[in-house]
């Protein structure tokens, strides 16, 4: 058998493929469980630091805010399209609905 017409590739080539091959098949059903925790902890963080009283803070400025300070908020949520600014205007002036 001529060996000219086959190039020779080094053992460990192939070697350290097969060995990352098979540590990717190894730690891949340990991985997945991992990341999904890891964002299932993330979202219950954000929703538990972040949530209730991240709003109510928010809600209180505007009450402490004067009629010429929420609408100059209004017209900037409405250019940057946050919120329900396009609706009609509520009737209770204390709501942050109102337009």
């Amino acid at each position: 058998m001529n060996t000219d017409q086959f190039p020779r590739t080094p053992f460990w080539k192939p070697a350290l493929g097969g060995m990352i091959a098979g540590a990717a098949l190894f730690f891949i059903p340990f991985l997945l469980p991992l990341i999904g925790i890891m964002l299932l902890t993330g979202l219950v963080f954000r929703l538990v630091s972040g949530g209730p009283r991240w709003h109510m803070r928010h809600a209180m400025a505007w009450q402490q805010m004067s009629e010429e300070q929420r609408a100059a908020m209004r017209e900037r949520f409405r250019r940057h399209r946050c919120g329900p600014w396009g609706m009609p205007p509520a009737n209770d002036p204390s709501t942050p609905n109102n337009a």
